[in-house]
């Protein structure tokens, strides 16, 4: 897996950068034979160009690869050169080729350590941006899409589909269960109606809390009489008990029509779930 994904890593490297650092590898040994310039210390500095760069896009594995290719090599060709090829060899000049050979080896090994890290704390900030998103975007409590995420997605519906029907849901007598039992009976209450609404999520239907005790659900394309029975189906497994209190809800029915707002369907649906509350809640209204 780690071989496949160096290979992956290799074939994005631009090629023109792959053969620039193929000619600073072997064009050193090459020149200095047709003494067209003696490689020094500064010449031997250039070898670390391929090294920055398989650690660029390797990681620690293209590092040390590159150093001990490079550094191989040109020790190769200098104990050729001075001892094997001229039967002399300067114990000064051997001393600085490997010296500066061991120092281009551990520069590769840093870079490439270095380039990990960096890869290492990106991939930890891409996921942590992906947890703040989720955070942003969706309720603590119950795990539904949020205010914040109903406002960002919706317009998008509203222009997309033909139509979109928004039911706007508010619990009856949830302030007497806080009031009764505490928060945490009446937060245990509200994961209860996710859970519920969550049996009616499909591809063209989601479930969102706004706050507080209201929830609303977004229908897409589905004519007006398989609307109201899903609203009905809604309404009945809604009504849920809290030790002796019963509780219920009441739902508000807006249609998108040309045109329409975001700001303009929760008005309507909000006005029609208000109507039923004034009838005697626990009933649907459009």
């Amino acid at each position: 897996m780690v071989l496949s994904k160096n290979i992956e890593s290799l074939q994005k490297m631009p090629k023109i950068i792959l053969l620039l650092c193929i000619v600073l590898t072997i064009s050193p040994g090459f020149l200095a034979r047709l003494d067209m310039y003696y490689i020094d210390d500064m010449v031997w500095f250039l070898l670390l160009f391929p090294c920055f760069i398989f650690s660029y896009y390797m990681g620690f594995a293209g590092g040390l690869f590159a150093a001990l290719t490079v550094n191989l090599y040109h020790l190769f060709w200098f104990l050729y050169e001075n001892y094997l090829r001229m039967s002399e060899l300067v114990n000064a000049e051997l001393s600085l080729h490997v010296g500066v050979a061991i120092v281009t080896f551990f520069c590769a090994i840093g870079v490439g350590l270095l380039s990990e890290k960096l890869t290492e704390k990106q991939m930890q900030l891409q996921s942590l941006n992906q947890k703040l998103k989720e955070l942003a975007m969706y309720d603590s409590l119950t795990g539904l899409p949020n205010r914040h995420y109903i406002m960002e997605k919706l317009p998008e519906a509203l222009q997309d589909k033909e139509s979109v029907a928004l039911m706007f849901i508010d619990l009856d007598g949830f302030k007497r269960v806080n009031d009764t039992f505490g928060h945490e009976a009446g937060d245990h209450l509200l994961k209860e109606v996710a859970a519920q609404l969550n049996r009616f999520v499909k591809d063209s239907t989601f479930a969102s809390r706004l706050g507080g005790d209201e929830f609303i659900v977004i229908v897409e394309e589905m004519d007006k009489k398989e609307l109201m029975k899903l609203a009905a189906d809604i309404l009945r497994v809604l009504q849920l008990k809290v030790d002796d209190l019963t509780i219920s809800a009441s739902i508000g029915i807006a249609i998108s029509a040309q045109g329409d707002s975001l700001t303009s369907l929760l008005k309507r649906a909000d006005s029609a779930m208000y109507q039923v509350k004034l009838a005697g809640k626990n009933a649907v209204g459009a």
